[in-house]
């Protein structure tokens, strides 16, 4: 056997983290693919499954349920990449990911209407430079397309005033750049990496109207909001234990304090900013695979998030989390790769008033969790 078949599935760790904890993280902005060996296309779909319910004990007071159900809708994810080889030291690749995903739907209970969709979508390219043997350095250009659903509750009834049903809506949609940059050092003869991973934040100035209806009409409020997608660093190793076994370990920080949407209509109504980050987040993964034959490798993978002791609101409802997960390899000789993956979540809900200054009771969020899968398909040519 030889490890360079286990190493050639480099995107095996490539599992989508918790998109309902670390603000609304999804992919991780991995740039594995500038790592492969020779010229390499990829394509990745897949699907994140949360289950998020929560209570609160003024629904039967409005003629509503005192339970919200899963406020957490399912969410469909894609990546893809193409990287090539230019000569011996420099190559480059162009990477498409959702790196930041979240639907939120309340269907039942006081919040019965109010939902938001958030997405930002991204394409990085990245060059790659080996200064030697051992080093190398990375970056290049991003450009991401954010968007921003939200409307509702149907019913504000436990408002002092009206006692009717208010309606609140706001969409926008922005392109912003930014870039990336990273270095790794590398013993080639032992399969050992390491890298680190500049992620920069990206401002996007929305121009948004804001409708806020009552029995008396409606509100239009015409604004320019913004808002920031965070700057993170990623940290991956890897190294082999044996001839057939390789560990791979990835630490990412993300830059989440101070990262808000405050349109000012919304503002007005409910004393506070749609949603509003306070702490940065770390995860950590850790990935084992082991060759099963000279077809298939198998691995293991485990992440963690703490609890970083975020404040709830109508659309943070978790914070942190635990998972475990693994899938199959198939390689074929001719530089065909499908990957299979799947990983259960273990999320931390959160408890408090969700609307802060209203006459209700606090909301709360237990025994959340999630599922994981995607399908992947890589080609070495």
């Amino acid at each position: 056997m030889k490890l360079k078949s286990v190493l050639g599935a480099a995107g095996f760790a490539l599992m989508p983290v918790a998109a309902h904890a670390g603000g609304f993280d999804l992919t991780g902005q991995p740039v594995d693919i500038i790592f492969q060996e020779g010229n390499y296309i990829e394509a990745q779909v897949g699907i994140i499954s949360p289950d998020v319910r929560g209570t609160n004990a003024a629904g039967p007071a409005i003629g509503a349920s005192t339970n919200f159900g899963n406020v957490a809708n399912d969410t469909p994810f894609g990546t893809a990449g193409v990287k090539f080889d230019f000569t011996d030291r420099l190559s480059g690749a162009i990477l498409y990911d959702t790196p930041f995903l979240r639907s939120t739907t309340y269907r039942d209970g006081i919040f019965t209407g109010t939902s938001a969709d958030v997405q930002a979508t991204t394409l990085t390219a990245v060059g790659r430079l080996k200064l030697g043997e051992n080093f190398s350095v990375f970056g290049g250009p991003r450009l991401q397309r954010a968007s921003i659903d939200l409307q509702g509750p149907e019913r504000l009834q436990f408002l002092p005033a009206p006692s009717t049903v208010p309606f609140y809506q706001v969409d926008v949609r922005d392109t912003g750049y930014g870039f990336v940059a990273g270095a790794a050092a590398e013993i080639p003869k032992y399969k050992i990496r390491a890298a680190v991973t500049y992620n920069s934040a990206i401002d996007h100035n929305f121009d948004s109207i804001e409708t806020f209806t009552t029995p008396a009409g409606t509100l239009p409020l015409s604004a320019s909001v913004d808002v920031e997608t965070p700057q993170s660093v990623n940290i991956d190793l890897q190294a082999p234990i044996t001839k057939s076994t390789l560990v791979k370990a990835k630490i990412r920080w993300v830059d989440w304090g101070g990262v808000e949407f405050r349109p000012p209509l919304f503002q007005a109504v409910t004393g506070r900013p749609v949603v509003e980050y306070t702490e940065d987040t770390i995860s950590y993964r850790l990935t084992v695979a082991q060759r099963l034959n000279e077809s298939f490798v198998g691995f293991v993978t485990g992440s963690y998030e703490e609890d970083g002791g975020e404040e709830i609101s109508l659309f943070k409802t978790v914070d942190g989390y635990f998972g475990l997960g693994g899938g199959i390899i198939y390689e074929s000789n001719d530089g065909l790769t499908v990957q299979l993956a799947g990983e259960y979540l273990w999320l931390d809900g959160t408890a408090g008033a969700q609307i802060p200054g209203a006459p209700l009771p606090n909301s709360s969020f237990d025994d959340a969790s999630g599922f994981a899968a995607s399908f992947k398909v890589g080609y070495r040519f």
